[in-house]
């Protein structure tokens, strides 16, 4: 099970980082958009694994 929640983050990221790419090569406020989407799932991600070492 722990593998597969791992995939699944994986996956999230990976899907992140192209809408991050995406979004760069999109002109316009779509564009930034699609970047700010991607670039809210990274730091959700982050946080989501820091909230593990938080006391």
């Amino acid at each position: 099970m722990k593998y597969v929640i791992r995939l699944l983050y994986l996956l999230i990221f990976i899907g992140c980082i192209a809408l991050v790419i995406t979004g760069q090569h999109t002109i316009g406020p779509g564009g930034l958009g699609v970047m700010l989407l991607g670039l809210l799932g990274i730091l959700v991600l982050l946080y989501h694994y820091n909230s593990k070492y938080q006391k």
